[in-house]
């Protein structure tokens, strides 16, 4: 088989070539280069990629008051506050913590 322009495969050539493909466990690239098929050729008789689908999930805020926020800082330093700290006072901390 080979990559000229036009080359026409019968449909048992094509399912041969795709059952081939899919037991090599190559990727699609090496595969066309080792069987000297087109690449665009393989793609368009696998199809379109299956779409994966997304689920998102809520999620709720902790119900005690002894959460913990931790902050990890360039020069190395971690820091951690209760989550119920009062934002302005963890920003100063963090300030004051990136100049050590």
């Amino acid at each position: 088989m080979s990559t000229e322009r036009g080359k026409r495969y019968t449909e048992d050539q094509k399912q041969e070539l795709l059952e081939l493909f899919r037991q090599s466990g190559m990727n699609a690239s090496r595969f066309c280069k080792e069987m000297k098929l087109s690449y665009p050729t393989l793609k368009r008789w696998l199809g379109p990629a299956p779409t994966k689908s997304v689920q998102f999930v809520e999620i709720a805020p902790p119900r005690s008051e002894d959460g913990r926020l931790s902050v990890a800082l360039p020069n190395g330093l971690w820091a951690e506050f209760p989550l119920l700290a009062d934002k302005s006072t963890i920003a100063s901390w963090i300030r004051e913590l990136k100049t050590c």
